[in-house]
């Protein structure tokens, strides 16, 4: 143990003394020291004493490098006395080594105590008396290595001698370490040539076995013995994997094993206890395992008293035809058995054992073959005879061997099958020879097959009948000597008209007879290529019967199927033979009209089949009227491949329902444009709604006869904003139609319950009480979870039923199902939610609609009151709006509303609330508790209220 001892100073004083004889004496005894080739921590402590010895050099260590952790590690002295941990540490960072030391210069430090970056060690060199320090590299093959680090309490005691002394001591030492280390390698190259040699003897061995191994058997049993006996290893097993054992294991052969261990152990290799077990891995990964887990006292399968000394288990895939059959496991005493070449040379071993196996495999098999054709020719006639082919057997000397009832049956022949034993096959083919639809190209094919004297399966043969026939022909070889040949015949004439049936519907439409959806695209295809050839025009349309699924729901899917049938064959009428007409799918049909020579034929042929579909469909008892929208596309105007000139049809057959239903429209490019920004918004709104982009803006609806304050409020409005980080809020009117999107409206309508209602109750707690309506898109508000959506909101805020809050709809919505709207608008009346009408007057509701659903307010849309001042229709309509909605006790609310003039012109008329830009503009939801508390209603909305109400008093009073 390295123990410094206390007359240190003295020392280090007489360090600096040492004499030029003791840095010589130090230098020999150091190459004395490499002469006796140490190992390298051996070489450091006696290098260590020397310096001590001879130099007096205090607090010596030797550090190596450890790249990885890129620290230095201390390697000598390798035990320090107590209390000397912190002058001795076990690692240092590289970083206290300046760059001249990685090129192999010393690095001194005179003043070690005020050095930057070695502040760590300050405490330690105090306490020791340490004031400087030398780091020296030790270089080996040009790379350092290592550090030689010297500790002093005197600057002077580095003088440039004791620098140059230490640089050679170091330069020795890596002389030392450049020694050791090739005779290390020339060491284990011997080790490895000797191992290799007994390797390869080992593959010899197994090579012999492989191919003279009377069975496998004994070539699997005679493989264990000689792994182990001749590589003198502990144990060897072999275990396969039976055909019919699902995931198991067996033990086939052992040497090294207990002598009473059962070859027909089994492993399941599904048992997790197992899973990393060398063997079971090898199957797994069809890899060689290695492991030495049994060092640790795990024993893997098979487990016993002889698997005690093994300390090394290696594992190797059998493979036969490329597929893994078993697992060749060798034990070894050495943990360090198994090297490269090891592995490698029983990797081949493997191969060999495997091709062996493979021999045997196939040498058994080819023997049990010829047992079993041998049995089996007493059954042959009997099998043959009652099989349902025909069948014909040729022997070598071209008479017939066999033939059954069935051959005779097929071909028509007046022979029975005895009679035709032994007849010449010239006699035979005479006889089939009329049979055949081309009596010349068959026996010509005969004799080719013959020829080649090869297989030939499944060849279809025309009988003169019209039946068809499959024809194999089977050389007869046993032990590779050509015994003969086996014609096979059975009729399929049944089978191949099943599959024109059935390849029929696969390119027809089952109801309507149609080409379908495939074959549609291989003939738009023929026709386009054909277009282009001939430069005439190609039309391709898209008809879609409108309101269909209104006849599904009224005659059920039979009656549907019956008028789809009976409008094909009308729109068959009036095309021409070389059109196409193709069910696209549902009540889609697709057209593809040729040779066009303008786009006013295209008109007509589109008006007659409108007209067509427009005659009453009679069906059980009932008439039916219909109506169809069409979109076309022309080529080569339009040059899009099939796939696109449908999609474009597609396209202009919308645009044709969303102008009215029943008319045609003409494909434009701009209708795709359209589509693309329609799509691109529905992708922005949804990455809006991920990322919390939307947001809801509030305006006011205050009373026409209110009073200031909140009192005049009649409530807020939330409306809907993309927040746009680079165009601000983007108004709803940009991606109005994504609102009732099937994937979007659903969680839109949530955002906005949430975020209103939230907003709600928190005015509610800063003292502002007033209602809050939201708009519900119809997809929504007939989505079956749209109650559990309000029931959540509500749990989530309680406060807002104290004030209440009201949902609205669009006057077009509840028309798409008015049973299903009005079920949900009583639901909602019955919880206390006010349900309003939204933008009424530009949709399709009747005032006999609005009267059937039980809704609490109408909002007159922003159209008519836009212009009601300069327009007497529009007022005319606000008028009637008004005075009609009163009768019917539905509260009106005006929106637009933009001036103060058209406020009291409302005002005059009776309505009973405003909301637009001349009262408010929407605001954020911070703003609204200010808003509301400074609200003033104009002074000449109280006077024309009371005018209006003394002249309908006075109207009373004189009726």
């Amino acid at each position: 143990m390295h123990n410094p001892d206390q007359n240190s100073m003295q020392i280090d004083a007489g360090m600096a003394a040492a004499s030029s004889e003791s840095f010589y004496a130090a230098l020999s005894e150091i190459g004395q020291l490499l002469v006796r080739s140490l190992d390298p921590p051996v070489l450091y402590e006696a290098v260590i004493e020397v310096l001590e010895r001879r130099i007096g050099a205090r607090f010596v260590m030797v550090g190596e490098l450890d790249r990885d952790s890129s620290r230095f590690r201390r390697i000598a002295p390798a035990r320090v006395a107590s209390g000397m941990d912190d002058i001795y540490p076990e690692s240092m960072s590289f970083s206290i080594a300046r760059p001249a030391f990685w090129q192999g210069a010393p690095q001194v430090e005179s003043d070690i105590r005020h050095t930057p970056g070695l502040e760590m060690f300050r405490p330690a060199y105090l306490r020791h008396g340490v004031t400087s320090a030398i780091a020296v590299p030790v270089l080996k093959f040009g790379e350092v290595c290592a550090a030689l680090v010297i500790r002093s309490s005197h600057a002077s005691f580095f003088s440039p001698q004791m620098i140059e002394l230490l640089q050679q001591s170091a330069a020795s030492i890596g002389l030392g370490l450049e020694a050791h280390g090739q005779r290390m390698r020339l060491l284990q190259s011997v080790h490895d040539e000797a191992r290799q040699r007994h390797a390869l003897r080992l593959l010899s061995e197994m090579i012999k076995l492989a191919t003279h191994s009377v069975d496998e058997q004994v070539l699997l049993a005679e493989a264990c013995r000689v792994a182990r006996r001749t590589g003198g290893y502990q144990v060897a097993w072999i275990g396969l994997l039976p055909e019919d054992a699902g995931a198991t294991l067996q033990l086939c052969a052992h040497d090294g094993l207990a002598a009473g261990i059962s070859t027909e152990a089994r492993l399941d290799l599904d048992d997790t206890r197992h899973a990393d077990e060398a063997a079971v891995m090898a199957l797994a990964t069809g890899q060689a395992q290695i492991s030495h887990r049994l060092s640790s006292g795990r024993v893997d399968w098979p487990s016993g008293s002889d698997m005690a000394g093994v300390h090394a288990l290696l594992a190797l895939p059998l493979r036969v035809d490329g597929a893994i059959i078993g697992v060749f496991v060798i034990g070894a005493a050495r943990a360090d058995a198994f090297t490269t070449v090891e592995v490698q040379v029983f990797s081949e071993m493997t191969v060999e054992l495997g091709l062996g196996i493979q021999m045997q495999r196939a040498r058994a098999a080819r023997v049990a073959a010829e047992q079993n054709l041998r049995l089996n020719l007493i059954h042959f006639r009997t099998i043959l005879s009652n099989q349902y082919a025909g069948i014909l057997v040729i022997d070598e000397d071209n008479r017939v061997k066999f033939a059954n009832e069935a051959f005779c049956t097929l071909f028509g022949l007046s022979e029975t099958p005895a009679e035709l034993e032994n007849q010449p096959v010239a006699v035979i083919y005479a006889c089939l020879k009329p049979t055949y639809e081309d009596p010349e190209r068959e026996v010509a094919r005969i004799q080719q097959i013959l020829s080649r004297g090869e297989p030939v399966e499944g060849e279809e043969i025309a009988m003169r009948d019209g039946r068809i026939y499959l024809r194999d022909f089977v050389p007869i070889r046993i032990d590779g000597v050509p015994q003969g040949r086996l014609w096979q015949q059975r009729d399929i004439t049944e089978q191949k008209m099943h599959e024109a049936r059935v390849e029929r519907l696969a390119f027809y439409d089952a109801v309507t007879g149609l080409p379908n959806r495939r074959l549609l695209f291989e003939l738009l295809e023929q026709a386009r290529m054909r277009a282009s050839r001939e430069q005439f025009q190609l039309a391709v349309g898209v008809l879609d019967l409108d309101r269909f699924k209104n006849v599904n729901d009224t005659i059920g899917h039979g009656g549907g199927d019956r008028v789809l049938a009976e409008a094909s064959a009308r729109i068959l009428g009036m095309l021409r033979e070389a059109d196409v007409l193709a069910r696209f799918g549902g009540d889609e049909f697709a057209l593809v009209i040729s040779g066009l020579d303008s786009q006013e034929q295209l008109d007509v042929i589109s008006r007659c089949i409108l007209q067509a579909l427009r005659a009453p469909f009679n069906l059980m008892g009932e008439q039916l009227c219909l109506s169809a929208s069409i979109g076309w596309t022309l080529f080569p105007l339009d040059e899009s491949d099939a796939e696109g000139l449908l999609r474009h049809a597609d396209l202009a057959m919308h645009a044709a329902k969303e102008a009215g239903k029943d008319r045609g429209s003409l494909y434009e490019p701009v209708m795709e444009l359209e589509q693309l920004r329609l799509q691109a918004m529905r992708e922005r709104i949804a990455q809006a709604l991920q990322q919390s982009h939307l947001q809801l803006m509030f305006q006011p609806i205050v009373f026409i006869d209110g009073l200031p304050g909140r009192h005049g409020v009649a409530g807020m409005e939330a409306l809907l904003r993309l927040n746009d980080g680079e165009q601000g809020l983007v108004e709803p009117a940009n991606f109005m139609h994504v609102l009732d999107d099937p994937q979007l409206a659903r969680p839109i309508g949530r955002y906005v319950l949430d975020e209103a209602l939230r907003r709600c109750q928190a005015w509610m707690r800063q003292g502002i009480s007033i209602p809050v309506s939201i708009n519900i898109s119809t997809r929504h508000l007939l989505h079956p979870a749209f109650f559990s959506d309000i029931d959540a909101v509500l749990e989530a805020y309680p406060d807002v039923m104290d004030v209440g809050f009201g949902i609205e709809v669009t006057e077009t919505g509840p028309s798409m199902d008015h049973a299903g709207a009005k079920i949900v608008i009583e639901e909602c009346r019955r919880r206390g939610i006010r349900v309003g009408l939204d933008d009424f007057g530009t949709g399709s509701a009747s005032l006999s609609h609005i009267q059937q659903l039980d809704i609490e307010h109408i909002k007159l849309d922003q159209s008519f009151v836009r212009d009601i001042l300069s327009d007497e229709r529009n007022m005319a309509i606000a008028a009637g709006v008004i005075t009609t909605a009163r009768m019917l006790a539905k509260t009106v609310i005006a929106e637009g509303v933009e001036t103060a003039e058209q406020g009291d012109l409302l005002a005059s008329l009776g309505c009973h609330q405003l909301q637009g830009f001349s009262i408010s503009r929407p605001m954020a939801a911070e703003a609204v508790p200010a808003w509301v508390a400074g609200w003033v209603p104009p002074a000449s909305w109280g006077r024309l209220v009371n005018e209006r109400q003394s002249l309908l008093s006075g109207h009373v009073d004189h009726a």
